[in-house]
């Protein structure tokens, strides 16, 4: 399906977002009965277009197949024999765009100005319409307020001035709770309770924590714990309804990325309890299998990968029957190059890893045959048992690359600063050639690159897989156990991480 990508926003205390224009429709009312299908008619009054009837997919907006509306003479109506599906809907046209709720009732007549959707839209034969408007032009109005309160905090000096507008602030935030209540007790049952619901925030009811007699809070975990339980409590994802709204996405990543402890193992069994219920729903498993796969895949945090190639290799691979054959394999092999060195894994052996003491290096800068003897130096049966630092970067360079160069530079200097901290470094040179070790051997001595471990693995290929070495440069850092504790590093990552 096509994709219009149009910010939409009923979060908590913002303005709903509703684009005003200077078109104006007019759609004509008429009352319908509930049978199967849906109608919409409509009038337009600036004449012939076109306007398109579509939904909220999780953040997304998606058109209804088939139901473009070519007006004429300025009238028409969408029209279709199956019912659409309860959720928030739209109704769009060149750039503009207003949003409606079908609930129990498909078959209803719309009246909207674009100059002021919020104010002069009405509905006829449809009530949830008419709650769901009414609470637009209540959110607005406080909307507005609360900015100007933002406006005067922003301003205010005194702590006084500052007390009293907080006070305002959380009173208005209050009467906005209970409105929001008042509107979904009095619509028990329809869908635009059910939506109203999933917009109250989860911590606006939380708890207070257990104390002794003498007032001292006894368990200080026990409103974390709470939230964390409740926090799907006024939004079921495990209903399908709720699907079609803009921040059913945004309420699971949420979940995932700001409330449980972010740990890869909680993450990853998190994902797993709530697949595993997702999957009663083809519809909810696969929304939820793909949202979250694809914000991991994206991310840029280290540990994430770890989520992603769980996700991958437990679900998408055996599960996800709608993508092609070649995607997973494709995705086959990402995991298998990604899982030996995933961050807590025990950094993958480097066979036949060389190391070139600095005699070396001083000698081959005057003899033109140990610059280039390729069996030079030491080699290493399982660098692993020769770790000596609380700390080991180990970072793979290419002599001929110019970001390697002042990656190994900036590296130096951390190694520098930072060896009297426990930290250790080996730099493992990837081109394997004659020539490629006598420049890195010219390279080394101008730069008087020495106290650490030179080395190179020109005799086994092997961990340019196990690393995932497809780029250069590539910077990693293990714990003194040699549990991989960081990746695709810059050095100065390395001293916040031993910070």
């Amino acid at each position: 399906m096509d994709r219009f990508c149009v910010n939409y926003r009923m979060m908590y205390m913002n303005v709903l977002s509703v684009l005003r224009n200077v078109c104006i429709f007019s759609f004509a009312a008429t009352t319908f009965g509930f049978s199967q299908g849906y109608e919409i008619s409509l009038t337009f009054k600036t004449g012939n277009d076109t306007v398109i009837l579509g939904h909220f997919f999780a953040k997304s907006d998606m058109l209804i197949s088939d139901d473009t509306l070519i007006l004429k003479n300025g009238k028409g109506a969408f029209k279709g024999n199956k019912d659409l599906v309860k959720g928030v809907y739209f109704i769009y046209n060149d750039k503009r765009k207003f949003d409606i709720v079908i609930g129990d009732n498909r078959k209803f007549g719309i009246t909207a100005d674009t100059t002021d959707l919020i104010n002069r839209t009405r509905f006829t034969s449809s009530p949830e319409n008419d709650v769901f408007y009414e609470f637009q032009r209540y959110n607005a109005e406080r909307s507005a307020e609360y900015q100007k309160l933002n406006g005067k905090m922003k301003t205010a000096v005194t702590d006084d001035e500052k007390t009293t507008i907080r006070t305002q602030m959380q009173t208005l935030n209050k009467e906005r709770l209970e409105y929001m209540q008042k509107l979904i007790d009095a619509n028990q049952g329809k869908y635009v309770a059910k939506f109203l619901r999933a917009l109250i925030p989860p911590d606006s009811n939380l708890p207070e924590p257990p104390k002794d007699i003498d007032g001292n809070v006894t368990d200080r975990e026990y409103v974390y714990r709470w939230y964390r339980a409740h926090f799907f409590d006024n939004l079921n994802i495990y209903d399908p309804e709720m699907l079609r709204t803009p921040f059913y996405e945004e309420k699971v990543i949420e979940y995932l990325t700001r409330v449980i402890p972010q740990y890869p193992d909680t993450i990853c069994m998190e994902i797993d309890k709530i697949l595993q219920k997702a999957q009663a729903d083809d519809e909810i498993f696969r929304c939820i299998l793909v949202s979250v796969f694809n914000y991991y895949v994206k991310s840029n945090i280290a540990v994430h990968e770890n989520v992603w190639v769980h996700i991958a290799e437990k679900w998408y691979i055996p599960f996800a029957e709608w993508s092609t054959a070649d995607y997973i394999e494709t995705l086959k092999k990402e995991v298998t190059k990604k899982k030996p060195n995933l961050i807590g894994q025990s950094a993958p052996l480097i066979k036949m890893l060389t190391i070139l003491p600095q005699e070396h290096f001083k000698a081959a800068a005057l003899d033109t045959a140990i610059k280039f003897d390729l069996y030079a130096g030491q080699v290493l049966q399982d660098f692993r048992q020769t770790l000596k630092g609380k700390y080991t970067a180990i970072l793979f360079w290419d002599y001929s690359c110019s970001h390697c160069k002042q990656r190994i530079e900036e590296l130096f200097n951390v190694y520098q600063e930072r060896k009297g901290n426990g930290l250790s470094v080996i730099t493992v040179q990837t081109v394997n050639s004659k020539e490629a070790k006598g420049k890195w051997i010219d390279y080394v001595n101008e730069h008087d690159m020495f106290g650490w471990m030179n080395a190179w693995a020109p005799y086994d290929n092997e961990w340019r897989d196990l690393y995932d070495v497809s780029m250069t440069p590539l910077l990693y850092l293990l714990d003194e156990n040699g549990i991989i504790i960081g990746k695709r590093l810059v050095p100065d990552q390395i001293k916040d991480l031993i910070k």
